[in-house]
């Protein structure tokens, strides 16, 4: 059926007038039995079924702190304008458009929801569990399950008329004209077939996207296919819906609905609103007095820059065993870091440390022979990293990290309102292998402020040799190398810091207790680097210690030398064991690490995501992470019953 075909079909279904089509078109579904020249025909219904709209999706979920403080008593879809809220306003024209299933996504203040949705029967509420970790992406994938002939709604989005129908030809983003710049996702091309295929932020004299979506089936499960296959790469939770369709614009098509400002409002401010309908100022005086709703407004106004920026969380576990998938020691600590706390002073507790020097640098400076003005202890490595970045970048600066790479650099790199640039780690024939030339190529183009090395490299577990280290230094003496060794001392290799940092200023080295030493319970960790560099990374420093009890323990286990290197003997017999026996199976590879766990590739007809969820179910957590639209797996290393275990579980699953 043409488009035109169809929109005959359609406004003979809606009663609508059809003298303006040509006399080619009726005759032609006439002719196919679509009608009788009057009215549609069943056999024309039965055409138009492939159109036929199956439900919309509303994603009701975020927080909308840019409505503050009134989105702190009540989420922004349950908003009243004009006398209905706006998710309801929404529910009716649906309801009046001929579509009865409505998908209401829910998360930040979801009882609220809970209670409007006892106004409608039909009503499907499905709660967002990740809404405070994940950008609106994770409503989709919440919903996943119900998108088919679907309109995708956003809760905050106020139509002037009803804009919805019952039957729809083709996958649309509604968009509106504007000649003036504007910071919104701009149309830049289209195809021969009226397709968009490249849209980016802000421009002038363009159409933007805004409003409301429908996505026929064939886009709908194109879509799903994607968005399942790369959902646990770590950009994904920054991923609005839409950067995440114009990622995979040339294979999925839609057109524009052109609308105006008059018909779509998107309201993103309380004033706004208000500017729109001024007795909405009535309606948020439910809430506060005004006097109070001004004072909190000027109180929450200087965290106004901070809207958008996503705090960095890992998924919760009430799980003790199998726990896979955070990379923590499986294999435990010391037990003579354990009798720290057992022979514990009331002192240790009572009392702030204010002794000259700190018994854990002291330590480090004995083991390393380097002395305490180079050494700075923390509450973990990424306080460290976090320290760093704080004091050393600016708005606007460039941070070179890897691809892939621990989504916490991206958070911190965010939070001070710097950019991210990329080098790539790449597969190799057994390991993965740093991009060294690319990475060099990168700072030449970008002249980062920072760039961070992670070796070994999470989550591939691939290692940059000591000599490319020094020659990246060495070529960038304007940017700061932070080199993140995390997972150092699950093998072998290990670097000369103390020569690399008499010989450059610009090189710091993040180390933790809660890898190798297993000591993740008690956070603590040091950095290395030039004494000038930590004269001022103290700045940012807690004025008294870190825990007293942690930092002994964390000498017991710098000191327990024997248990330490036992326990590194064992954890590779069981990980190269496990990576050999791996990959013995069809259509999987298992990569060398020097870290404590392994990462691993699944072909295109293995469901990596249905594997992870078999596991989950068998009591073992595991990570999920995505390159080149491939979901790939990492596995932390635990003692050989476990690693069995898993073998097993996977054996079982790629059997079926």
């Amino acid at each position: 059926m043409t488009e035109e075909e169809f929109n005959y079909l359609y406004a003979i279904h809606k009663r609508n007038d059809t003298a303006s089509f040509s006399q080619a078109i009726k005759d032609s579904c006439k002719a196919s039995g679509w009608t009788d020249g009057s009215k549609i025909l069943d056999k024309g219904y039965e055409a138009l079924l492939p159109y036929k709209v199956d439900n919309a999706i509303i994603m009701a979920a975020g927080r909308s702190k840019r409505c503050m403080p009134l989105s702190n008593y009540l989420p922004k879809g349950l908003f009243e304008i004009k006398g209905d809220t706006m998710v309801e306003r929404q529910i009716k024209q649906l309801h009046d458009a001929g579509v009865k299933e409505i998908v209401l996504v829910v998360g930040y203040l979801k009882e609220k929801y809970y209670e409007m949705a006892k106004n409608y029967p039909g009503l499907i509420v499905i709660d967002n569990e990740e809404w405070a970790e994940k950008n609106n992406i994770s409503s989709l994938y919440a919903a996943k399950d119900y998108i088919k002939n679907s309109y995708i709604c956003c809760s905050d989005n106020w139509f002037a008329h009803n804009v919805y129908r019952d039957y729809v030809y083709d996958s649309y983003y509604a968009a509106k004209y504007s000649d003036e710049f504007i910071n919104e996702d701009c149309v830049k091309a289209f195809d021969e077939n009226g397709y968009m295929r490249e849209v980016k932020r802000g421009g002038e004299k363009s159409w933007y996207i805004i409003g409301e979506a429908f996505w026929r089936k064939d886009f709908s499960d194109k879509f799903k296919d994607y968005m399942v296959k790369e959902y646990y790469d770590p950009e994904m939770k920054y991923m609005l819906w839409d950067h995440f369709y114009a990622k995979h614009i040339d294979s999925l098509n839609m057109k524009i609905r052109k609308t105006d400002d008059a018909e779509c409002k998107e309201f993103d401010t309380t004033e706004e609103i208000i500017a729109f309908n001024p007795s909405f100022k009535e309606f948020v005086n439910q809430f506060f007095q005004e006097e109070e709703l001004i004072n909190n407004t000027q109180r929450i106004s200087y965290l106004s820059n901070y809207t958008d920026v996503k705090q960095y969380s890992v998924v919760g576990t009430e799980q003790i065993t199998g726990r896979m998938h955070v990379n923590e020691n499986l294999f435990g600590a010391s037990p003579k870091c354990l009798a720290v706390f057992h022979n514990a002073k009331m002192e240790d507790l009572t009392l702030y440390d204010l002794t000259r020097e700190d018994e854990l640098a002291e330590e480090v400076s004995k083991q390393l022979d380097l002395p305490t003005d180079h050494i700075f202890v923390h509450s973990g490595s990424s306080d460290v990293i976090k320290t760093i970045m704080t004091l050393v970048l600016n708005k606007d600066d460039t941070v070179l990290i890897s691809a892939p790479a621990w989504n916490y650099y991206k958070s911190v790199i965010e939070l001070h309102f710097a950019k991210a640039a990329y080098y790539s780690v790449k597969p190799g024939k057994d390991s993965y292998e740093f991009d060294v030339q690319g990475l060099l190529s990168k700072a030449r183009e970008t002249r980062p402020r920072i760039i961070v090395i992670t070796s070994p490299h999470n989550p591939t577990g691939a290692v940059m040799s000591q000599a490319d280290i020094e020659k990246i230094t060495k070529e960038n003496p304007y940017s700061l190398i932070i080199v993140d060794e995390a997972y150092l001392g699950f093998s072998n290799i290990k670097n000369d810091v103390k020569y690399l940092l008499n010989s450059y200023n610009n090189i710091v080295f993040c180390r933790t207790f809660s890898k190798l030493y297993g000591l993740a319970g008690v956070r603590i960790g040091y950095g290395l680097c030039a004494p000038m560099a930590k004269q001022v990374f103290k700045l940012d420093l807690n004025p008294f210690r870190v825990s007293n009890l942690g930092r002994k323990a964390a000498v017991a286990a710098l000191q327990d030398k024997a248990y330490y290197q036992e326990l590194t003997k064992n954890l590779s017999a069981v990980r190269d064991n496990f990576i050999e026996e791996i990959n013995k199976l069809d259509k999987v590879k298992a990569f060398k690490s020097a870290a404590n766990f392994i990462f691993i590739h699944f072909d295109n007809s293995i469901d990596t995501q249905k594997l992870k969820d078999y596991l989950a179910q068998n009591g073992i957590l595991v990570r999920l992470w995505t390159e080149n639209g491939q979901l790939a797996m990492r596995i932390t290393v635990a003692p050989e019953e476990w690693m069995e275990k898993t073998l097993e579980l996977i054996k079982n699953f790629l059997e079926k």
